[in-house]
């Protein structure tokens, strides 16, 4: 007989584009740091929907936000003003550099807003956007000609024009490609699916410099690494470098699809209405929840709490490099986004291994074929990690 998981992804399966390679679980509820699937098997999820449940699965302040707005007004369009857009806009605002922003409905659609803007508030010719390898932007075709991996790219070609990679860590590589079409330079400070990358002070003060002695747009893709997941509210913050455009997405609704492009008053003066839209851009019910997300993580203690259980959470995969030198070759990350990088031997096991710790019940996943990646949501408790750090001993002593 099949079981409830099997039955529900054999429904899937027959209506659904084959774009996923899911696993075998259909989760019906979660809590906290765990999920359910429909079988009733828990899972530790330190993945968070891909950084996304940064206050983990149905966080009681968000729900009641949802719930609450969502008794109200649900969707009128932005040819009308609401309160919780114009809320969540004021404390964006408040906690950054910005003195504007876009509502969008994902990290993909703030990037393209992000691109518009650097190109509508350049001249006419230019409009090239420098970007690194290793990078990852978003879905559609403007941000994945604007990703730096080429798997991406395969079988969408012709990509649209305008964008340029150079290699990693290389200021030289994007001093060599500005050029006069040149208007901007995109960057992640962390290349979360390039494999937990973290571009350092240096070279991120670097690319500033250059921009500003050449007049470009410096353009922070925060998707990813924004909303407490570094430790600070955006990781911009902890780096001493300012961009002049800022995308923000994932983890500012904790699971409600919302995005946001934040820039400064002198820029924002290029987009006139008619420029940029979008139809459900700040929806009512997802900027609550926004709302909701950002006063909790501004909270007393909220985020150095984030920092001090990233740092504890590096100290014990640390101790795993030590154990397992064959297989894993180091750590990096910044706050809770931390990557146990794998040898080249290990990188050949790190499906296997991600497979393994599923069947312990343990969410994870491998990213850039380089890194073990684990983005759990930023409540996780430190006997959470070392639950964690228990079975994937276990795993890599199998591997090893």
């Amino acid at each position: 007989m099949s079981t409830a998981n099997e039955l529900l992804k054999q429904r899937a399966d027959r209506v659904f584009c084959p774009t996923y390679a899911r696993y075998p679980a259909a989760m019906v509820s979660g809590s906290g740091c765990r999920l359910t699937d429909a079988d009733g098997r828990t899972y530790l999820d330190f993945l968070s929907g891909i950084a996304v449940c940064g206050l983990g699965h149905c966080y009681p302040l968000v729900t009641e936000a949802i719930c609450r707005q969502a008794g109200k007004l649900v969707h009128v369009s932005n040819l009308y003003y609401t309160e919780p857009q114009t809320e969540l806009a004021e404390l964006l605002v408040a906690a950054s550099f910005a003195d504007k922003v876009f509502l969008a409905n994902s990290g993909a659609e703030a990037n393209e807003a992000a691109i518009k803007l650097a190109r509508i508030a350049s001249a006419p010719e230019r409009y090239e956007i420098i970007s690194l390898a290793g990078s990852f932007h978003g879905r559609t075709l403007a941000t994945v000609a604007a990703t730096g991996q080429p798997k991406f790219h395969a079988g969408f070609e012709p990509l649209p024009a305008g964008f340029v990679h150079v290699p990693f860590d290389d200021i030289g590589a994007i001093e060599a490609a500005i050029n006069e079409r040149t208007c901007a330079v995109l960057c992640e400070p962390l290349q979360g699916e390039g494999g937990v990358r973290p571009l350092s002070r240096d070279y991120l003060q670097a690319i500033r410099q250059l921009c500003d002695d050449r007049g470009l747009h410096l353009i922070f893709d925060e998707v990813q690494t924004g909303m407490g997941r570094t430790g600070t509210l955006f990781a911009y913050e902890q780096l001493g470098i300012t961009p002049d455009i800022m995308s923000v997405a994932k983890a500012l609704g904790n699971g409600l699809p919302i995005g946001a492009m934040l820039t400064t008053d002198r820029l924002a003066a290029s987009l006139t209405p008619g420029t940029h839209a979008s139809t459900f851009g700040g929806n009512p019910v997802a900027a609550a929840a926004a709302v909701a997300v950002l006063q909790t993580m501004q909270g007393d203690g909220f985020l150095p709490e984030v920092r001090a259980k990233g740092d504890y959470f590096r100290q014990q995969l640390a101790g795993l490099v030590e154990r397992f030198p064959g297989i894993c070759a180091g750590v990096r990350g910044l706050g809770l986004i931390c990557g146990l990088v794998l040898t080249e031997a290990g990188t050949a096991r790190g499906g296997a291994i991600v497979n393994a710790m599923f069947d312990k019940g343990f969410l994870m996943n491998f990213a850039g074929n380089v890194a073990l990646r684990f983005v759990p949501p930023l409540i996780v408790e430190r006997a959470d990690i070392d639950l964690l750090i228990e079975a994937l001993a276990e795993v890599l002593a199998d591997q090893a």
